[in-house]
């Protein structure tokens, strides 16, 4: 569908290369606020393990000198209300990039800011003379339950090889309550940032593992964001609808005929939470009109999707610079 860029410095050149080395030159009060707090004790940042590679390229670009860590959306939402295991503490960060919106109820304070759209894909390998698969047949593949609870007659009886992101991730959020799962079946294997297979060995990410897995498979199916789609691969349709990005893109005009596993990508903010020095140049970077181009230049060239094509980061929302365009406003 797109072509996926292979290495995450390229797209931070590109962008530097577009507006110059000046980061952020038309901060709010806002953005900008002199109260600061310290991330993790090297500057860890988490978040979505699918957008990782994109925060990695904004935040060289921006010179916001964060250490993205990926993990999972999960965690990042954790690191901005009440701290994630393992990871982080309470209101640790400010902003989270996501692919997923917050979850319910919305805290003090937040909101759900999309940043650009996504497809879920069930990728399998080229040689696979599948291409297309119904929801309740992707149900019955990779889960026991529906999301009710209830057993699925005929499920988890499939022979392929099947991967799938790990329960942190937003993308498995976003596959469960699309396709209406519940419990995954036993035979699915999880596939999590920072501990990928051994088969996975030089790849950066759970979601480009999978690209991977599903590329040198011909047995294998997995689901994952758009971004682990490659040279092996191929992305189903899914009830008879591409992922195209014309598809795509009718996640936010026309629901009923998009693809039905489009979703929005997020970099989630508290408005109350003490935001750090490296956060307040990534965010003041990323809205300023010198800058936001080059920040959706980056999404789109790690294989996401723009939201409109008159201009950066017209999401929606009050502005239609896609602050406020989820669930959170």
């Amino acid at each position: 569908m797109k072509t996926t860029m292979k290495w995450v410095m390229s797209a931070a050149v590109f962008a530097m290369s577009a507006v110059g080395c000046g980061g952020a030159s038309e901060a709010t009060v806002e953005d900008m606020a002199t109260a600061k707090q310290d991330l993790g004790p090297n500057r860890e940042f988490y978040g979505s393990d699918t957008l990782k590679d994109a925060m990695i390229a904004a935040s060289l670009a921006s010179s916001a000198n964060l250490n993205v860590q990926g993990k999972g959306s999960g965690v990042g939402e954790g690191c901005v209300r009440t701290g994630s295991a393992g990871y982080c503490t309470a209101g640790q960060q400010a902003l989270s990039p996501m692919s997923r919106d917050f979850k319910a109820p919305c805290r003090t304070g937040e909101r759900s800011n999309i940043i650009a759209l996504d497809a879920v894909n069930a990728f399998v390998n080229t040689s696979n003379a599948l291409t297309d698969i119904s929801l309740a047949d992707l149900r019955k593949l990779f889960f026991a339950t529906d999301s009710a609870g209830v057993a699925i007659p005929g499920s988890c009886t499939s022979t392929l090889t099947k991967y799938r992101r790990d329960d942190l991730s937003g993308t498995t959020d976003t596959f469960k309550s699309l396709v209406g799962g519940g419990t995954f079946c036993s035979d699915v294997t999880v596939i999590a940032d920072g501990a990928l297979p051994a088969a996975c060995a030089g790849e950066t990410s759970a979601t480009k593992c999978i690209g991977k897995l599903t590329a040198t498979d011909a047995n294998a199916i997995g689901y994952s964001g758009d971004s682990a789609a490659r040279t092996g691969n191929r992305a189903l349709s899914v009830n008879g609808i591409a992922p195209s990005v014309t598809n795509v893109r009718k996640f936010l005009t026309d629901k009923a005929n998009a693809y039905p596993l489009s979703r929005g990508l997020f970099l989630n903010e508290s408005t109350t939470n003490t935001r750090s020095t490296n956060e307040r140049i990534l965010y003041a970077w990323a809205y300023s009109a010198a800058n936001k181009q080059a920040f959706e230049n980056i999404l789109v060239n790690q294989g996401f999707i723009a939201c409109d094509t008159t201009g950066a980061l017209k999401c929606g929302g009050v502005n239609n610079d896609g602050k406020g365009a989820g669930l959170c406003q």
